[in-house]
């Protein structure tokens, strides 16, 4: 048996629009409140320390103790950030329907933990 056709209306512009496509590719229509405010609560911590290191890595401070104390602390939201990722993954209706995507957040938001603590240490020497 073949697999499904596309919808082809998903693929028209301007059909939908970009907040219907993007909604779409979120489940956000399937999602429960709880894992919609798990899931903007991950993100709005991931965006946060995307952009505090992205200002760092720009603006950086060698040696000065309170920039890499504060930094650290940044870092510490981004390892609460990966366990509010995980509990939206756990409740998450794209995992329960083996949909593709599901690990995005989560695999971004563990990507950033390792890469923040690397820039910690080589920016601010500690």
């Amino acid at each position: 048996m073949s697999p499904p056709a596309a919808n082809i209306d998903l693929v028209k512009t301007g059909t939908r629009g970009l907040i219907g496509i993007l909604a779409d590719w979120l489940a956000w229509g399937r999602r429960s409140w709880p894992n919609r405010v798990l899931f903007v609560a991950t993100l709005s911590l991931a965006a946060s320390v995307t952009g505090a290191f992205a200002w760092a890595t720009i603006r950086p401070s060698p040696g000065d103790f309170a920039r890499y104390f504060a930094y650290y602390w940044v870092w510490g939201l981004c390892a609460v950030a990966l366990l509010l990722g995980m509990a939206e993954y756990k409740t998450s209706p794209l995992r329960k329907g083996r949909e593709r995507g599901h690990l995005l957040l989560l695999l971004y938001v563990g990507a950033l933990l390792i890469i923040t603590r690397a820039l910690n240490m080589l920016l601010y020497g500690s």
